[in-house]
C-alpha cells in the first residue's frame, strides 16, 4: 500500500477508534522508514538502532586520516598552554592518508630558503615515520609560500597562504615536492578560504576571489602540463553557515570547478548521533547536508572532510571511529582527524594516542575499514558502533 493510501485511510472513517489510528500511523512512519536506507527513524531511545542497512557502502581505500602539528617538530607553549606533544619514539598509529598542513617543519618557507634550493631534512624525517606505520596517500596543503614568492606581507604564524608572485615559482614547489614523495597524491589548494569574507585577516587566505581563482588555474593547470596522476581538492572551508555559501557562490561561477576531485570542508564540534541532520543547534551549526545538496545541484562531489576536531570533553573511547563511519554513510568520503598531539584541552581535543589507548584504536580501526564494503551499521550507547562489512576478496 502507498503512503498516500495510508494516509487518507487516516481521515475516511470517523469511526476509527484511537487504538485504529494510532496502528495506522505506525504503519505510515514504518512505510516512510522502508523507503530510506538511513535509518534514522528508529526510536531514540533504542539503545542499538540501526543506523544503515543496505545493499552497501564501500569505503575507500584511503579511508582513515589524520593531522598533527607536531609530528616533526615541536612548538610548545602555544598560547601558554603545551597542546602540542612534538617528536617522540611512540608516535605510531597506522593510517592510510595523512594532511601536511601546519606541520612544523613542513612549509614552503622553511623548505625552499632561496629559489630552487630545498632543504628536505625534516620532510625525510617525517616520510620515514609515515612509512613505518602503512601511510600510501598523503595531502599537501598549499600554505606559507616563501618570502621571495610572495606578493605582499605574509603571516606565516597564521598558516596562510596567498597567490605567489609568479606561476613558475608555484610550479617548481609542486613539482619538486610531489616528486620526492610519491605518497603525495592530492593537493588541497587553500585552507579554509570562506569564513565567510575572504582576504587578509577574514580568512586562510590573503587575496581576492579573483587570485583564488587565478591560484586553482594554475595548480590545475599545472596537473595537467605535468601529467601528474593526482588528485587537486577544491580550496576548503569551515563548515558552518554562511562559509557554505559563500563557497557554493565562488564554484557555481568557477568555470573549472568540475575538475576538483573532492570538496572539503571542516565539521568541527559535529557529533555522531547529529551527523544527518540539517544545520542547527543539534549539528552545532554545521551545515553537512547542505552543502551536500549545494554541491549535488551544481553536479559536483564527493564531500570530504579535511580537518576534523571536536569540543573539549566530547571525545571518548569510540567517538573517533563513530563519528568517521556516520559521515561516510552520509557522504564524507574522508575524515582527517586533527590534532594527533593536542592534550585535549582545546577545539581538537582528540588527546595522545600514545597516551590515549582508544584515540589509537580507534584511529586504526578505521584504518582497517579502507577497501571494504559496509552492509549494516547499529549505533551502540557505549564504545564503537557495530559495523558489518562483505568478506574481503
Amino acid at each position: 500500500m502507498g503512503g498516500s493510501q495510508l494516509l487518507r485511510g487516516l481521515t475516511v472513517n470517523k469511526v476509527t477508534s484511537m487504538r485504529g489510528m494510532n496502528l495506522a500511523m505506525r504503519r505510515v512512519v514504518a512505510w516512510m522508514c522502508s523507503t530510506i536506507s538511513l535509518l534514522a527513524c528508529a526510536p531514540a531511545h533504542d539503545p542499538h538502532r540501526t543506523i544503515y542497512e543496505g545493499a552497501g557502502i564501500r569505503v575507500p581505500a584511503d579511508f582513515g586520516c589524520w593531522h598533527d602539528v607536531g609530528y616533526v617538530v615541536n612548538w610548545p607553549k602555544v598560547n601558554g598552554q603545551d597542546l602540542y606533544y612534538g617528536p617522540d619514539p611512540a608516535f605510531r598509529v597506522r593510517a592510510n592518508r595523512v594532511r601536511l598542513f601546519g606541520m612544523n617543519g613542513l612549509e614552503w618557507n622553511h623548505t625552499e630558503k632561496s629559489a630552487g634550493e630545498f632543504d628536505w631534512i625534516w620532510w625525510d624525517a617525517a616520510f620515514d615515520k609515515l612509512r613505518a606505520t602503512g601511510v600510501k596517500h598523503v595531502t599537501l596543503n598549499l600554505y606559507n609560500p616563501p618570502a621571495f614568492a610572495a606578493r605582499r606581507p605574509h603571516d606565516y604564524g597564521g598558516w596562510r597562504m596567498q597567490l605567489p608572485r609568479d606561476r613558475a615559482m608555484l610550479e617548481r614547489w609542486l613539482s619538486a615536492v610531489t616528486t620526492r614523495y610519491a605518497e603525495i597524491d592530492a593537493i588541497e589548494v587553500a585552507n579554509e578560504v570562506f569564513t565567510p569574507k575572504i582576504g587578509d585577516a577574514k580568512s586562510y587566505f590573503m587575496g581576492s576571489e579573483a587570485d583564488l581563482i587565478v591560484l586553482s588555474n594554475w595548480v590545475l593547470d599545472w596537473r595537467g602540463n605535468n601529467q601528474w596522476r593526482g588528485h587537486v581538492w577544491a580550496p576548503s572551508i569551515p563548515g558552518v553557515g554562511d562559509n557554505v555559501t559563500a563557497m557554493l557562490a565562488w564554484l557555481r561561477g568557477y568555470p573549472r570547478a568540475k575538475e576538483f576531485d573532492a570538496f572539503p570542508l571542516h565539521l568541527y564540534h559535529l557529533l555522531p548521533d547529529a551527523v544527518g541532520q540539517p544545520m542547527g543547534r543539534a549539528t552545532a551549526w554545521t551545515a553537512l547536508v547542505e552543502y551536500r545538496e549545494g554541491l549535488a545541484a551544481l553536479g559536483l562531489g564527493p564531500m570530504i572532510d579535511s580537518e576534523k576536531g571536536f569540543r573539549p570533553g566530547d571525545v571518548k573511547a569510540g567517538t573517533l571511529y563513530n563519528y568517521a563511519v556516520a559521515a561516510l554513510l552520509q557522504g564524507v568520503r574522508q575524515t582527517c582527524f586533527f590534532s594527533l598531539g593536542s592534550y585535549g584541552r582545546d577545539e581538537t581535543n582528540i588527546g595522545q594516542p600514545f597516551q590515549n589507548a582508544w584515540a589509537k584504536d580507534d584511529l586504526e580501526a578505521l584504518a582497517a575499514l579502507a577497501g571494504r564494503v559496509i552492509t549494516k551499521v547499529v549505533a551502540t550507547p557505549d564504545g564503537r558502533w557495530v559495523v558489518s562489512t562483505l568478506p574481503t576478496q
